[in-house]
């Protein structure tokens, strides 16, 4: 029974442009995830700064909260 070498973890997470999906930190970059560098912190939920943010600024601007979207941000036609 032949086993199937192992893809490479970047080349799975990497859509048609090649930008790197499977994001934890959810910011648009090529380079790989602190959480994918170490073992320990694989099971660590990151929290979207970004996202964070925008509620901030949704917060203080409540009227036009609607006038911004992160899913605008982070997923670009």
């Amino acid at each position: 029974m032949k086993h199937e070498p192992k893809k490479d973890q970047t080349q799975e997470k990497q859509d048609i442009k090649g930008r790197i999906m499977d994001n934890p930190e959810v910011m648009e970059t090529d380079q790989e995830s602190i959480y994918d560098m170490h073992d320990d912190m694989k099971t660590v939920d990151a929290i979207p700064v970004e996202e964070l943010n925008q509620k901030v600024k949704d917060e203080e601007n409540h009227r036009h909260t609607k006038d911004s979207s992160s899913s605008e941000e982070r997923y670009p036609e």
